[in-house]
């Protein structure tokens, strides 16, 4: 069967959401932050004026024009759910059935087939990818009576990989052999793949752009002494500490559940005029963090700049070696994937596309290029499972 049901994982604003439920699709919209989930209930609600008033005005274009029926909307009747959920494998499930609970007819017996449900997950960061898959993978396997649904397709594009744990690596079984020797590098290695330096240069705009792109990254690199000296000063402030313990419990266990200390704070998204020059970013960063520099030794500006340069060299050497990492990442999830669906290589024929000829009840496991990277999207290939 077809599925009619999609799940649209790490969802946002709700862009991908709206586009499925207007090709007649029952969407739920899983993000965990509560912010992006209002941001996509307003835009629901401005996306649903909008047809509203499309629909009155092609009505009134039909009266006057005497035509005896009024133009029909173009919107089908799908529908879209959106929910901020911590997004886990145990969790994603949970937030499924409940949704289909409140959705699905009063009609429904255990004797009905399970309904298929699509996952999507589009830009879906570190290990999130991992769990959508893990997600999919268990419910395949389960041959239980009576369940509400099944999953039927996948579309992922992975990104962020420097959010990756360390259970969301070397998951193809040929890989989880120990390694010798060990490697000793730390996580944010995985900050190899972040860009596409073969597109750089394509045109001087582009050039700008990653110019801007380095000196962001080197500028946040020479944050951090900075924000660990003013953490270090803080902790030492009686007064601070008297502050820091009446600090909400609850928001401090969400700063750290999602990685972040005292001396290892998320600074979020500046503006680009904030990076024009070091002073400039130095006063915009501080702010938003609520850190006083004024009483900060700082390094020379000789010094400084010699660790901009040594940063900036070690940044795209990184970057050359990005695509290269992603690729490896990506044939990790791709290999995983197949062990555990079964798709065996060399079982089925291959067409003259170079695509296997599967049988009915079996399983596609493939790679796709869904965005062209000269658009600016460094993160573009999907995995994709789909039936025979």
């Amino acid at each position: 069967r077809n599925a009619q049901h999609v799940v649209d994982v790490g969802s946002g604003q709700g862009y991908l959401s709206r586009a499925l439920q207007e090709q007649g699709l029952h969407v739920l919209a899983l993000d965990n932050n509560a912010n992006q989930t209002s941001g996509a209930n307003n835009w629901k609600i401005k996306d649903a004026l909008r047809r509203a008033h499309e629909q009155r005005r092609n009505n009134t274009q039909d009266i006057k024009t005497g035509s005896s029926q009024t133009t029909p909307s173009s919107h089908s009747n799908g529908s879209l759910t959106h929910r901020t959920v911590h997004i886990k494998p145990t969790t994603l499930e949970a937030a499924i059935e409940d949704w289909l609970l409140a959705n699905v007819p009063d009609t429904f017996t255990s004797s009905r087939d399970p309904i298929p449900i699509m996952f999507v997950a589009l830009h879906a960061c570190g290990s999130l990818t991992v769990d959508v898959l893990r997600t999919f993978l268990s419910r395949h396997s389960k041959a239980e009576s009576g369940r509400w649904w099944e999953p039927h397709s996948l579309v992922v594009v992975g990104c962020c990989y420097n959010l990756i744990t360390p259970s969301g690596m070397r998951l193809f079984r040929s890989l989880r052999r120990p390694l010798s020797p060990r490697p000793t590098l730390p996580i944010a290695a995985l900050h190899l793949a972040t860009q596409v330096p073969t597109h750089w240069f394509r045109t001087e705009k582009a050039g700008m752009g990653a110019c801007l792109a380095v000196r962001k990254v080197v500028y946040r690199a020479l944050l951090q002494p900075v924000i660990q000296l003013a953490a270090q000063c803080r902790k030492e402030s009686t007064d601070s500490q008297e502050i820091m313990s009446r600090e909400n419990n609850q928001e401090l266990t969400a700063r750290l559940g999602l990685g972040e200390t005292p001396e290892n704070r998320r600074l979020g998204k500046l503006n680009d005029t904030s990076y024009t020059d070091w002073s400039t970013f130095l006063v915009s960063a501080t702010t938003k963090l609520g850190i006083s520099v004024d009483d900060l030794t700082q390094e020379g500006v000789f010094e400084r700049l010699r660790m901009e340069s040594r940063l900036e060299v070690v940044h795209v050497l990184r970057c050359i070696l990005g695509p290269l990492i992603e690729s490896l990442i990506l044939l990790d999830r791709y290999e995983w994937l197949r062990e555990e669906l079964g798709v065996v290589r060399g079982k089925y024929p291959v067409n003259e596309e170079g695509r296997e000829q599967l049988q009915n009840g079996a399983v596609a496991v493939e790679m796709v290029s869904l965005f062209d990277q000269v658009t600016g999207s460094g993160r573009n290939v999907a995995l994709v499972v789909s039936p025979a």
